[in-house]
């Protein structure tokens, strides 16, 4: 190439070019960040106004105890089981989030079955919304078992027995509230397909 002025222009290597231009970046955001901790126009802090905050109570044990959830032993019956020796596994849902897969639920529990019928106590929350998804593991491989379509091979069943029309059912139609005034010795059934 000719060069008329005689300027000698040589190709500068690209690992160079990217280490100037990361010390350019870096001694912006320095001077940038420089300039947003300068001390305000009005003087130094100590002659500045005093802004004070409204004075709040210390929360009362009333106030705290009525902010922690009261549970409640309650009764459920299973219907419908398997009569083999099997575990029946228990999922407790507090929100919507994770049903009705028992590793996202709650709390779990595991039952023995050997008949057709199981009962068993959960503690739950009082008045807030709880649902639970229960299976018979025939199988022993500690999850619902699926045929080739999908469809659970073992015995299953949700609170409210509630039923979806194409898949589980949605967490409001399994929803319990457990009212502190509820029969404690009448279970809640619950029926297996």
């Amino acid at each position: 190439m000719d060069n008329p002025e005689g300027i000698c222009m040589k190709r500068m290597n690209p690992v160079v070019a990217l280490l100037i231009i990361t010390a350019l970046a870096s001694g912006f955001l320095l001077l940038q960040d420089s300039m947003l901790l300068q001390p305000p126009e009005s003087g130094p802090m100590w002659q500045q106004p005093l802004t004070l905050l409204p004075k709040t109570l210390p929360p009362t044990v009333d106030s705290v105890a009525s902010a922690i959830p009261v549970a409640q032993e309650v009764a459920f019956s299973v219907k419908g089981l398997n009569p083999r020796a099997s575990s029946v596994y228990v999922a407790v849902f507090e929100a919507e989030a994770g049903f009705p897969y028992p590793e996202l639920s709650s709390q779990t529990t595991v039952v023995s079955a050997t008949e057709e019928q199981v009962r068993f106590w959960l503690t739950l929350p009082q008045n807030q919304p709880v649902a639970i998804a229960i299976f018979q593991d025939i199988d022993g491989n500690g999850k619902l078992s699926k045929n080739a379509i999908g469809i659970p091979a073992e015995p299953y069943g949700f609170s409210n027995n509630a039923r979806g029309l194409l898949g589980p059912p949605a967490f409001s139609q399994a929803v319990l509230i457990i009212r502190a005034d509820r029969d404690l010795v009448k279970p809640i059934e619950i029926k297996v397909r």
